[in-house]
């Protein structure tokens, strides 16, 4: 995996192209500040990017002037991590440099690295993650994140898709809180902005290959350079990544959870003249690993699959950006991101990992999206300001094969001909449609004291269009085992499993504020509070598929959007300057219309509704220390009290349990939120080793994680409670005395701690109102893995 972030501390001369950057850049970098920077001004950063390497003709204002500038030192990253250090909000910066220091070549390995972020470590698939921020976050896979993805500024608008590896990273920055105020599309826990490397005049080829665990191998290079120079510029870059199954399947005698996964990235860059500056980009990814495989709990061998269908995988994802800026004048700067993206996933999923496949889907994706953002960027000394629109149209198509149980749910050990179905064909389009206008404005009332206002104004219109048919034909249109192979895969749908035609149609609408004040008392101490909202879209469920009229409702019903209001207080401080950062923030979220998607342990029917009111309260601290010229340290921590303050739903009565507990079906006033603990933590230290006669440089490594126990849905049961979770990983890295060569050897989960992921819990019949399971699976973290690359770079 390449991880090439450009290296800018070259200095440079020649003032009358540089006074360009020189005044656009000391405005787009103090917008920077925001928890928009880049999102906002992912064009802008490439400018700053290219700021120590690129020259760009003076501004028309400066054209005959003779003096020239020399611009030193700072690196692009060390450029914005110095003005979000200035920010009015929680975040943390991984650098291109960090990430490799790291070892880190997905974002799934993002986990714990930041102060109350979590992350399953396992999805349903490779192609998707889950984000959790403050107790915030998508409890379903194919549902719209509350903690945004954004790549090269452009939102993600599923989970599905979410997983990128980063094959040309300059830097992952990681927002805390409502974000949407300066650009594009709003989340409401925060973002994860994935932001790649923009080519400029220095040429760079890097090419990687390694060797690991599993066979697993990766084969990456990255190109980038100018094709004119000063003029057109243009990046490559292309990962393979492929890997072995770890788990086995007993009944179909093949190995699961394998990685088969391919993605790459061009840019064309132009810079025709003093004011424009023009990116386009283009990606795609070809995913074809294994849909995660669930060992059952109440087997003998918990990691050991038996589900009779293999989950394979065919995702395939394309996408075309556009940004452009356009300096205006010395003080205003016009930016515009332009995005298509479309990916068709089709999917075998076994959540339970029995042999008879009970509730398996065979599922077809198609997403397509378009969006589009328009914004202004004011500095007039005092007062800056950002204005801009955003428009985002997305169709999401599913064609789902559903396996419903009919009756009773037996187990494996249970003879064949008990096992009853009734499968269906689903077909489902959502339709959504986001206008947002947008505003942000920073005073200086004093040179130290910086009041903050913002608003967001949103409109969201969201439709939904479903049929549900029979697969089996004949009056009850149920099948035996094995005859549901047969129906799910090749039958043809058939009559309509509901009185007719599913389709809705909602719209809502919201005034979203914020405001913050920045003391900066001195150079290196900046307290700040800030109060904001932001909001989830709302929709309809996408996981109705069970026959008749009653259910047909579930497709009709629509959730509203979910509101939090964030209250937060901090400091960002450093009480050695280049030797000792440490920030911290405590913070208060009121929800509002909380989304769920429950589950029914009976029925194993999901639902997905608005639960009610509730609040998440905390703190997060964050410390990086450089000890002399060879010790780096890092240090995470963070608190969460998460809860549902008030039930909107109907609460039942606990089902009682045959081995003595008990099992809840439907959230209650009081429980935990899911998805988050309580407590994280992650530490790493790194240690340039001295090598006196050996050639090169070498540095070793170790990071350790821990985070305290979960639950994975709103009903707060201990079946489905993940019990607290520690991992270490360690890494030694060798590279030569030109730098051209790095050799980089990583061991990954060393203490190979399978701990589970996701769980998953079903019962059977009750006899004499006592239930006893029949199933319960789970999912888990990979195995320890060994991994050693090579790395070169010209």
């Amino acid at each position: 995996m390449t991880l090439a972030c450009v290296d800018s501390s070259r200095a440079l001369k020649n003032g009358r192209r540089l006074m360009l950057l020189v005044s656009a850049f000391t405005s787009s970098t103090a917008l920077a500040a925001s928890s928009d920077v880049s999102q906002s001004r992912s064009v802008g950063a490439h400018k700053s990017r290219d700021a120590a390497q690129v020259h760009h003709p003076a501004p028309r204002a400066s054209v005959g002037k003779a003096e020239s500038i020399a611009v030193t030192g700072q690196t692009h990253g060390a450029r914005l991590h110095a003005a979000l250090q200035r920010t009015p909000a929680s975040i943390s910066l991984l650098t291109g440099e960090r990430l490799r220091q790291l070892g880190v070549t997905d974002v799934r390995q993002l986990a714990n690295l930041t102060p109350n972020l979590y992350e399953p470590r396992a999805t349903v698939g490779f192609s998707a993650t889950n984000y959790f921020i403050r107790g915030i976050g998508e409890l379903d896979p194919q549902g719209e994140p509350s903690v945004g993805t954004y790549i090269d500024g452009v939102y993600l608008p599923r989970t599905i898709g979410t997983m990128q590896e980063l094959l040309d990273v300059d830097n992952v920055q990681i927002d805390r809180g409502p974000v949407g105020f300066t650009a594009g599309h709003q989340a409401e826990g925060g973002a994860v902005r994935i932001n790649t490397v923009a080519p400029g005049n220095t040429k760079q080829f890097r090419a990687l290959v390694g060797y690991g665990s599993y066979n697993e191998y990766r084969a990456a290079f990255l190109a980038s350079g100018a094709l004119v120079k000063d003029r057109v510029y243009a990046s490559l870059a292309f990962d393979r990544h492929g890997r072995d199954g770890f788990d086995r399947n007993y009944t179909l005698n093949q190995t699961e959870n394998n990685i088969d996964y391919t993605q790459a990235r061009g840019k064309l860059r132009f810079t025709p003249n003093d004011r424009w500056d023009i990116t386009l980009a283009f990606d795609g990814t070809v995913d074809g690993s294994t849909n995660r495989g669930y060992g059952n709990l109440l087997n003998g061998y918990t990691h050991g699959l038996y589900s009779s269908i293999y989950p394979k995988n065919n995702y395939s994802q394309v996408g075309f950006t556009g940004n452009v800026n356009y300096v205006v004048n010395s003080h205003l700067q016009l930016h515009s991101t332009t995005a298509v993206r479309g990916y068709d996933d089709t999917g075998y999923y076994d959540n339970y990992g029995t042999k008879y496949i009970q509730r398996s889907q065979l599922l077809y994706y198609k997403d397509r999206a378009y969006s589009e953002d328009l914004n202004l960027h004011g500095d007039y000394g005092r007062l800056s300001f950002t204005v801009g629109a955003y428009f985002m149209y997305e169709d999401w198509y599913t064609a789902r094969r559903a396996n419903n149980t009919t009756g009773a749910w037996y187990p494996d050990s249970q003879a064949a001909s008990l096992q009853s179905y009734t499968p269906v064909y689903a077909k489902i389009d959502q339709l959504t449609r986001i206008w947002a206008l947008y505003g942000q404005a920073e005073y200086k009332i004093t040179p130290t004291l910086t009041a903050t206002v913002g608003l967001r104004f949103n409109h969201e219109s969201h439709s939904n269009a479903e049929d549900l048919n029979y697969l089996v034909a004949g009056g009850n249109h149920s099948v035996g085992w094995p005859g549901v192979i047969a129906a799910l895969y090749s039958g043809a749908p058939g009559a309509s499993a509901w009185p007719g035609h599913a389709a809705a149609h909602a719209d809502w609408t919201q005034l979203l504020p914020k405001g913050a004040l920045t003391w900066q008392i001195t150079p290196s101490v900046m307290p700040y509070v800030s109060i904001s909202q932001g909001s989830k879209s709302g929709g309809y469920d996408y996981r109705a598929q069970t026959p008749g009229a009653a259910n047909m409702a579930q497709a009709l019903l629509p959730y509203k959007p979910e509101l939090v209001t964030t209250f937060e207080i901090g400091a960002k401080t450093s009480p050695l300057a280049h030797i000792l950062e440490v920030n911290g923030a405590l913070f208060w979220n009121n929800f509002n219309n909380i989304q769920m998607t429950t589950y029914d342990a009976t029925t194993a029917l999901s639902h997905r509704f608005n639960a009610g009111k509730g609040h998440s309260a905390g703190a997060e601290m964050e410390a990086t220390a450089h000890i002399g010229s060879n010790w780096d340290m890092h240090y995470t921590a963070s608190y969460l009290y998460a809860q549902l303050d008030h039930f909107d739903g109907v609460s039942t009565a606990p089902l009682k349990l045959a081995e003595g507990g008990a099992y809840n079906n439907a959230p209650h006033t009081g429980a935990r939120l899911p998805y988050s603990p309580r407590w994280q933590m992650n530490a790493s230290v790194f240690y340039r080793v001295p090598l006196r006669r050996a050639p090169g440089r070498f540095s070793i490594g170790a990071d350790v994680s821990w985070q305290s126990s979960l639950y994975l849905d709103g009903n707060e049961n201990a079946q489905t409670r993940l019990s607290p979770q520690t991992y270490f990983n360690a890494i030694a890295t060798w590279t030569s005395d030109d730098k051209r060569w790095t050799i980089t050897g990583q061991v990954r989960n060393i203490l190979d701690r399978r701990y589970p992921q996701t769980l998953s819990y079903t019962l059977g019949s009750a006899s004499h109102g006592v239930y006893s399971p029949v199933n319960y699976a789970a999912a888990f973290a990979d195995p320890r893995t060994i991994f050693v690359t090579a790395e070169y770079k010209l």
